[in-house]
């Protein structure tokens, strides 16, 4: 499946979720295959950077990034995005934390949406349905 087409349905729209905790992964999981979303796991920052760097056609069109990850962190990962791939690729950061330096720091390295754990299945498919506008 390509998006050289330029057209994204729901049906080919590559979901990459980077999350260690296996229960917010399944969640995110079902929620997203149930509304036709195709999901890349990564369990840490290490298989985030791998994931992002696969063929176009497998590159995905989103991300929903965890910040505290094991092996590379959640801002690592969006500044590689940033800084190393130079994309506007749309993140979506989903966390548990509530530094408000660190919030400043991953907005400031732009973000679609920030949302705290334990974040409800309407917020995190309308936080998608922006990003992908």
């Amino acid at each position: 499946m390509s998006c050289e087409s330029g057209s994204k349905t729901r049906g080919n729209t590559r979901v990459l979720v980077v999350e260690d905790d296996a229960e917010v992964l399944r969640f995110l999981q079902e929620l997203l295959v149930a509304n036709d979303y195709q999901v890349i796991e990564a369990r840490n920052g290490v298989e985030a950077m791998v994931a992002l760097t696969a063929p176009a056609s497998q590159l995905p069109h989103v991300v929903v990034l965890d910040l505290g990850l094991p092996l590379e962190s959640g801002v690592s990962v969006l500044t590689f995005v940033r800084n190393v791939m130079q994309s506007g690729l749309p993140v979506i950061v989903l966390t548990g934390r509530s530094d408000a330096e660190e919030e400043a720091a991953v907005r400031e390295l732009g973000v679609s949406a920030y949302l705290r754990k334990p974040a409800s299945a309407q917020s995190v498919l309308a936080a998608l349905s922006r990003a992908l506008g």
